[in-house]
Order: C-alpha cells, then structure tokens, then sequence
C-alpha cells in the first residue's frame, strides 16, 4: 500500500519502460505523467530533478520489476537527487537476488552479490578465478541463455560446489532448483531454461583440510603435493606467491614460513 500511496501522491514518475509501468498504473486506476528513465537516458533526466526541487515536487522512480538501482536504472537519478537536498524514501519491494538468497537455504549470515556474470567465457573464469577463496554465499544474475555456460564455468573453476537456482521468482512459474553445478548442467543438458535467474552458490569451505592431520605434511609425499598444488593453483589465479603461501597456511593450518620454502624448493629456488 505505501508503493501504491506514493504513486497515487507523487507529482510524476520516473519509469524504465512507461509501456510496462502504464499496465501498473492502469490496474489501480492511477493517472499519473509519466516519462522514462533508463540506462540510455538517465543522465538527460537529471535536469528534471533540479526543476522539481525548485518547484517543491515529489517525483516517484520505478523499474519494470525487482528494485531500482539493483542491476536496474537509478543510481545517477538517486545520486543527484541526494546532491540537490532532497528526501530519499526507498519503498520496500521485491528484490530477485534477496528473494533468492532466502529460497536457497545456504548460509546468510554473510553474502555478496554479484550481479551478471561477463558475456565473454575469458571474462567469466576470470571473475569466477578472483572468487575462487570467497567464503561467503554468492549469488548472481543470470540470463536463460547464457546459464548452461556459467554453470559449466562453475563446475570447471570451483569442482562440484553447492547450488541453487531461482527462476521466475514471484510471478506464477516460480522455481527453485538445488544441487551442484554438475546436476544443474545435467539437468538442462536436454532443456533450455527460461525466464529470469538468480544463481546462488555455496562460499569456499576455508579450513576443511585443516580437518586432516597435516603436523607430518613436509614428509609425506601426498600431503606435500596437496599443499603445493594448492599454492601453484592460487598463484596461477594470480595471487602472488606470498599471499599464496598465506592462504595455504589458513586453508591446512600449517605455518606459513614453512609453505614459502618448500614452494621455493618446489621452483628449484
């Protein structure tokens, strides 16, 4: 009601795609002037903002679904409109991602978001590389015809990691869909997905080698290559060999001094 309030008492709106909001404001009988205001278009807009303040109006600013500003217009309009002193008053609405989030039954004491993956495949591996030690739940945006891609991404950068797969969400075909990147990918292996998608996946687990012995890990010749690899790998995704050795140590809890010579030795240092 206050969404619909705030439309009924605004003096106009700001919409993405006035085609799309007309049907809103139709439904509640709602009479508005109405202009859009979009990615191609936002910045000509800031003009008006500058008008309404002098002439004391409330301007509302709607996307055509989830929330504004969130991987939608807006941000430059809030953002002048907060320059020039005026009242900020965001309106709770659905937001895709948070919807997700709560669906998917993975930890929420701490996430990040994501937004769309890159359209490139050099470009996804190596925002998925830059992620590859984060430990909090991370969701992105997905489009139904790039998904299989970023699964396969995934499966290939992290292995068989936990997730979840929102589609649709709060409209009549929504859909969620748990498992590993390799079940998804299997089950749209003959189907195409569609509709709108947020992806959800489980954080690096840090600290579960720590779980294993690895007091014995210089004399060992399987532990040794475990903790070596690990290092060769995080240096490959671009760490430096310090930090490596750093993250090594964290992940078999093992000190890091110790991790730095043998990964000299290992270079023939």
């Amino acid at each position: 009601m206050r969404a619909i309030n705030a439309l009924r008492e605004c003096d106009f709106i700001l919409a993405e795609d006035t085609r799309v909001s007309i049907k809103l404001l139709n439904h509640f009988e709602i009479k508005k002037k109405m202009l859009s205001c979009h990615k191609f278009n936002e910045h000509e807009r800031l003009q008006l903002l500058e008008e309404a303040n002098a002439a004391g109006q409330t301007i509302a600013l709607i996307s055509d679904a989830g929330m504004p500003l969130v991987s939608d217009p807006g941000h430059p309009i809030v953002q002048a409109a907060i320059g020039l002193d005026m009242q900020i008053i965001p309106i709770a609405g659905p937001s895709a991602f948070l919807l997700a989030l709560v669906g998917s039954g993975m930890a929420l004491d701490a996430f990040v978001f994501e937004g769309f993956l890159p359209d490139r495949s050099v470009d996804i591996d190596k925002k998925l590389k830059e992620l590859c030690l984060e430990r909090r739940t991370i969701v992105f945006y997905v489009s139904p015809h790039k998904l299989k891609k970023a699964l396969a991404a995934i499966l290939e950068n992290f292995g068989e990691r936990k997730v979840c797969l929102a589609r649709e969400l709060t409209k009549f075909y929504e859909q969620f869909e748990r498992g590993t990147a390799g079940t998804l990918l299997a089950l749209y292996a003959e189907s195409e997905p569609r509709g709108e998608c947020v992806l959800v996946m489980e954080g690096h687990k840090s600290g579960e080698a720590a779980d294993e012995n690895m007091d014995d890990w210089q004399d060992d010749p399987d532990k040794r290559q475990k903790v070596l690899a690990f290092v060769g790998e995080m240096t490959k995704n671009g760490f430096k060999l310090s930090k490596a050795c750093a993250l090594a140590a964290e992940e078999f809890a093992i000190p890091r001094s110790d991790i730095y010579k043998a990964s000299l030795a290992g270079h023939g240092q």
